[in-house]
């Protein structure tokens, strides 16, 4: 029957808990592979919550803004349901290299939405109103999106269909990048302007808090062909 060394640990867990229990002069400790699991487990939040940091960081200095970078770091838990779908369908556990893809899909899915808000950005300072950029940009990116996705699933689609041995230990974390990819590609193609515009609410909501008057909307004098041909000039 073929198994992983994680199943063997587990079912070993109770075993060995009793066996400590009963005779407590007994210590039984983890050590090889599994140790330096445990450890990379132990360091991997951090780092990716320091790469969560940065990537606000540098998306607030390229918007100058505070609460767009919001909306796109939102979109990455988008792919984590993508990635527990996928190893479900295809009947892998969730492993360390699973967790290394989903690192690697965050700094896609921020890529993706990076595209969008961009565009949407533009629009809005040719004067477009908040629902027309949306549309607009939405519109704009969604091939170059679609293409971008598709691309990597393709890419990463013969290490997921490979059946060797070796090739088993990498499949988790191609499963992790590919089906995260597609659930967050089509959510933030449906959510993240949504996103936008609670954003947008909240935005207004503190302007007017702050200097007691309502925040000036765009006038929407720009029609969205036109603003389209002065970002392809």
């Amino acid at each position: 029957v073929a198994t992983s060394p994680e199943e063997l640990y587990r079912e070993m867990i109770g075993p060995l808990s009793e066996i400590e229990a009963r005779w407590p002069e007994i210590q039984i400790r983890s050590g090889g592979r599994q140790a330096d699991v445990a450890e990379a487990f132990s360091t991997l939040p951090v780092a990716f919550g320091a790469a969560i940091l940065m990537i606000y960081v540098i998306l607030a200095w390229l918007f100058a803004s505070y609460f767009q970078p919001i909306a796109v770091m939102l979109a990455i838990p988008f792919g984590f349901i993508g990635v527990i779908w996928g190893h479900l369908l295809l009947g892998f556990d969730l492993t360390f290299l699973s967790l290394i893809g989903v690192v690697a899909l965050a700094g896609i899915v921020v890529n993706n939405s990076l595209i969008l808000i961009d565009f949407y950005n533009t629009f809005r300072k040719n004067g477009m109103s908040l629902m027309e950029a949306l549309l607009e940009a939405g519109r704009r990116r969604l091939r170059p999106i679609v293409l971008t996705t598709a691309t990597t699933v393709l890419g990463l689609s013969p290490l997921m269909l490979e059946q060797s041995f070796q090739a088993r230990f990498l499949i988790p974390m191609a499963i992790s990048i590919t089906a995260g990819l597609v659930s967050s590609t089509v959510l933030t193609l449906i959510v993240l302007p949504a996103i936008i515009v609670i954003l947008d609410d909240v935005n207004r909501f503190f302007y007017r808090l702050w200097f007691g008057v309502s925040r000036p909307e765009s006038t929407g004098s720009v029609r969205p062909f036109e603003a389209a041909d002065d970002l392809d000039d």
